[in-house]
């Protein structure tokens, strides 16, 4: 009865997934053409996700913690005066705020990054990513919060499409995400830094066989002062990495984004040049065939 269920699961899916018998029976199916992976820019907007309801939007960001401090948090004696002011000094609860604000201004070039390290994006043909949480940011030592900071530009993003092909020449795997990010945070006029850094998944498309699985990641050695110690410039490498998991074999590979304070965002790696190799040739395709059909009297 279990053999006779997943035959027909399996028959359902292939019917589903517009796949022949036939072409799962040819190692080419399986067989990804590692020369079509490519990753490019769109300008269009939409796609769903199987199973998930609406993606947040950008403006969705985490909530500030209650009474967040500058710099070191402080305590009522000892070393550190109390931060309300004592009959002796009625000026002690200024003076610490300023000695605090000092601290924290004195290590501004020193760029860390407060939220999360890595996260699941995508896991097996499944969006995982709550960007309410999944996301990192690039802000001066001694904060505790984005929510310090200052004079935000609103959040800016980019949508990417992420696709590969079989040995039969067909799209087998098509994933639409948008890396997000929010830049341009300030502490009293210095210094530009990002948070809301994240990668959101739009849209998952993959043909019968064939388990796609994302995961973003911002190493620590990546993130870093670009600008100068007393106007820093925060930078980060988001890493973005993909296994695609088949009967024949898996393949993992990564690209990378470089996202800066002051708003700049660049691709890195060989999807992109492939990417922009594959829009060259059809510019010059283009442009031959026009050639070719035009006449001259």
């Amino acid at each position: 009865m279990k053999k006779a269920l997943a035959l027909t699961a399996a028959l359902t899916a292939l019917f589903a997934g517009r796949v022949s018998a036939a072409d799962v029976n040819d190692p080419r199916y399986f067989a990804v053409d590692e020369d079509s992976i490519m990753i490019q820019e769109v300008n269009d907007r939409g796609g769903t996700i199987p199973g998930t309801p609406v993606i947040p939007s950008p403006g969705e960001l985490p909530k500030p913690p209650t009474n967040p401090q500058v710099g070191n948090t402080g305590n009522t004696g000892g070393d550190n005066p109390g931060v309300n002011g004592t009959a002796a000094d009625p000026n002690e609860q200024f003076n610490n705020t300023i000695n605090q604000i000092n601290q924290t201004v004195g290590t501004l070039d020193n760029i860390v990054n407060l939220a999360e390290k890595i996260w699941n994006i995508i896991e097996k043909n499944q969006p995982v990513v709550n960007i309410t949480t999944n996301y990192a940011n690039a802000v001066p030592y001694g904060m505790s919060h984005w929510t310090q900071l200052q004079g935000w530009n609103k959040p800016a993003t980019k949508k990417y499409s992420f696709s590969m092909k079989n040995g039969f020449g067909s799209q087998v795997v098509k994933v639409t995400y948008q890396v997000h990010y929010t830049y341009k945070g300030n502490f009293n006029g210095k210094g530009q830094f990002l948070t809301g850094v994240t990668v959101e998944p739009l849209n998952v498309e993959t043909a019968w066989g064939y388990k796609v699985t994302l995961v973003s990641e911002v190493p620590d050695s990546t993130v870093a002062n670009v600008g100068t110690s007393d106007d820093p410039i925060a930078a980060m490498q988001v890493q973005l990495k993909w296994t695609v998991h088949t009967a024949i074999k898996d393949i993992t590979s990564k690209a990378i984004y470089y996202v800066r304070g002051d708003g700049q965002l660049e691709e890195i790696g060989t999807p992109f040049e492939k990417a922009a190799e594959a829009k060259t040739k059809a510019r010059v395709d283009a442009a031959s065939s026009s050639i070719t059909g035009s006449t001259f009297d």
